[in-house]
């Protein structure tokens, strides 16, 4: 069966500690002035750590740690997972998790399943460009215009419950799990037939200033709904490797046991 390849001041307070210049003689009968004495030197309130702004010195503090971990951006709202699942750099994103799955998968390594709201900040930034690199389509910059292929969903419908648990690291062992039953394997194979999404990473250019890859296309992705209501918690974004869509678009008509060839999701967690 073919499948993918896997591929971080000086504060002069001059004047703040700094001794007059003339110090008081005592007065009184018979008292003998006190001879003036040199101003003492001043002092400045350097942290520790820092050399003072005169000795043209460069500062010797580090950078405050970072925010979030290093396979994740930080969106100022959260922390976003800079790959699709398993978000890992030359790896085949997951295909075939439902709702309930991608969450569940997400909890498990500390993090949780991006909210809508996080994951379209992510896509089209602050200023809410309709696609990660700018506001006009450009075929090619994301992997969103591949040839659509037919799919059966009987092949598809024979997928074995349970597979896509919280210990699959990629989606080899995913297929390698399906293939233990006779139509698990024919399901794997349908899937490896349908697939089209490009290894984590290869699209250099789709992404934005924050640095997220593959908010559209590729694989579609699982996100939270903030109004999801009873078994309808998800929201399906960014489409997938054979549709072009807008950051802004929004699929909420699956409920949170649906699986599909194209759809996998990415995780984010809360700033530490």
């Amino acid at each position: 069966m073919l499948r993918p390849t896997l591929l971080l001041f000086c504060v002069a307070s001059c004047g703040s500690s700094t001794v007059k210049d003339t110090q008081l003689t005592h007065v009184g009968t018979g008292s003998t002035p006190t001879t003036p004495q040199p101003p003492s030197t001043p002092t400045t309130d350097t942290p520790p750590g820092t050399t003072t702004a005169d000795t043209g010195s460069s500062l010797t503090d580090t950078a405050p740690p970072p925010r979030c971990p290093s396979d994740m951006a930080d969106i100022g709202s959260a922390c976003v997972d800079l790959f699709e699942a398993p978000n890992v750099a030359g790896s085949s994103p997951f295909v075939m998790f439902t709702y309930d799955e991608s969450v569940s998968w997400c909890l498990a390594r500390g993090k949780r399943l991006c909210f809508e709201d996080e994951w379209l900040l992510a896509c089209g930034g602050s200023i809410e460009t309709q696609y990660p690199y700018g506001n006009a389509h450009i075929p090619g910059m994301c992997n969103d215009d591949k040839t659509w292929r037919v799919y059966s969903q009987t092949k598809l419908n024979s997928w074995p419950y349970g597979l896509a648990t919280d210990g699959v690291n990629t989606l080899d062992e995913l297929y390698d799990l399906a293939e233990r039953t006779v139509d698990g394997a024919i399901a794997a194979e349908h899937v490896a037939e349908l697939y089209q999404a490009d290894p984590s990473g290869s699209n250099a250019e789709c992404r934005n200033t924050f640095g997220v890859y593959d908010l559209v296309g590729n694989v579609e992705e699982w996100t939270t709904r903030r109004d999801g209501e009873p078994n309808f918690h998800g929201n399906l974004k960014g489409r997938y490797w054979a549709e072009p869509r807008t950051c802004q678009s929004n699929l909420t008509s699956h409920g949170d046991g649906f699986r599909f060839y194209e759809i996998g999701f990415r995780c984010c967690m809360d700033r530490p």
